[in-house]
């Protein structure tokens, strides 16, 4: 049977291999132990949620809602499902449902996982994504608005990035949205023929989204804008002036900018955004999310969080030429020349691995000088060679593949002996 083509993977979606999926796995790690550092609890929710946990909290207006979800086809009870497009609503989903008000408040939680946008593939956007979030439910305590920035800042500082910034904004309390939303309609809508049609469209569907618009025509429209920051009540005004005032405390640059929203409906108060230079995209950002919980059915539960893409980090750090402390790769290659000794190989290969010292193989070969060609290619240090006089003797050849030496070692100290070679 011959095939005319190959199957090629999902547009907008990518294969990490080799060196970038050993990358990716090291961050992750880093990520892992870092979010522990500051004591959060790692969470995973499903990749698949109801419909309903995302049009009743991310906004109907929202282009995630309206045209970049993944819907599956079928319905199961009449259920819609759809692959999660975003991490925080799926987390609040599970904070409900696992009745987690009754665990000591604030509940700590970050997650790694892959979220889902049907949006048109470019540079920085793909329809599969890698997140890292983090989320302080069930406090209102500025701090913690601060606290959500300072473990980003403090994670690039630790791989010596300094050259970025956090924009941050206000969006204030729904009062205080009502009362901006009609000055910004009356401003833009003297210039709503100058505005791209997604803003035309925004501007009855929800005009705070654009201040959200990217487009270059809008630009200039966005930053004569009137300033929400300006229509805070006292309450919202006290919240963001502590949360900039512990920014300073921690020493942690950033901008406020008042034409800065989110993409999401659920955001209010504090709202922050991450930008390197190196990038006209944030490679993350979050805020305060206090009204979530009761778009999904519970009762006002103040949150706070944020998240990073991870393969727009990963970019960051790869233009820096940043290192990551990758799994000890394998120095050692296992040869053997025939069906006895590789019965015998396969042996000493398993006592190496559960002693945790890495080994390579290729127990299909039988020739070794292919093997040997084979250690070569692979760059290892040692190739420990079996044949049948070995198994007579007990002993194994441990040849040094860089001075060409080799030597003769009693099988009953060779562990110890590789161990010591390989300074583990």
């Amino acid at each position: 049977m011959s095939f005319k083509f190959v199957f090629q993977r999902p547009r907008g979606m990518n294969d990490f291999l080799f060196d970038e999926a050993n990358f990716l796995l090291s961050l992750k790690e880093e990520i892992i132990k870092y979010s522990q550092l500051y004591s959060y609890h790692y969470i995973q929710t499903p990749v698949l949620e109801e419909e309903g946990v995302f049009t009743s909290s991310l906004g109907q207006s929202t282009d995630v809602i309206q045209k970049e979800m993944f819907y599956l086809k079928e319905r199961e009870g009449g259920i819609k499902y759809v692959l999660k497009p975003e991490g925080t609503a799926s987390v609040i989903r599970a904070y409900l449902q696992n009745g987690m008000h009754s665990l000591p408040q604030p509940v700590k939680l970050f997650y790694l996982d892959r979220m889902y946008r049907r949006e048109k593939p470019q540079a920085g956007r793909f329809r599969e994504h890698h997140q890292w979030g983090l989320e302080i439910i069930g406090s209102s305590d500025p701090i913690y608005d601060a606290q959500i920035i300072q473990v980003f800042d403090r994670f690039f500082k630790k791989f010596k990035l300094f050259d970025y910034i956090f924009k941050i904004n206000s969006l204030g309390c729904k009062k205080d949205r009502n009362k901006y939303l009609k000055d910004l309609k009356n401003y833009y809508k003297k210039n709503l023929k100058n505005v791209c049609k997604d803003c035309q469209r925004r501007y009855n569907l929800n005009p705070l989204r654009m201040l959200d618009c990217k487009e270059e025509k809008c630009k200039e429209y966005k930053k004569n804008a009137p300033s929400l920051i300006n229509y805070l009540c006292k309450d919202c005004e006290i919240q963001i002036s502590k949360t900039l005032e512990y920014l300073d405390i921690l020493e942690i640059k950033y901008d406020l900018d008042q034409t800065l929203v989110r993409g999401f409906d659920y955001y209010q108060r504090t709202v922050f955004e991450i930008f390197f230079p190196e990038t006209n995209i944030a490679i993350g950002g979050g805020g305060r999310y206090d009204n979530l919980a009761q778009y999904l059915g519970g009762k006002v539960i103040p949150a706070v969080g944020g998240a990073i893409g991870l393969e727009r980090l990963i970019e960051i750090l790869k233009i820096h030429n940043v290192k990551l402390k990758m799994a000890k790769s394998a120095e050692i290659f296992i040869a053997q020349t025939t069906e006895k000794t590789k019965e015998y190989a396969l042996k000493i290969y398993d006592e190496l691995i559960k002693n945790n010292i890495p080994v390579l193989e290729n127990f299909s070969k039988s020739s070794l000088s292919s093997q040997l060609e084979l250690a070569n290619k692979l760059g290892v240090k040692y190739c420990l060679i079996i044949g049948h006089q070995e198994i007579g003797n007990k002993t194994a050849i441990l040849k040094d593949m860089v001075k060409r030496s080799q030597e003769i070692i009693a099988i009953n100290h060779l562990t110890q002996e590789i161990k010591k070679k390989l300074k583990l």
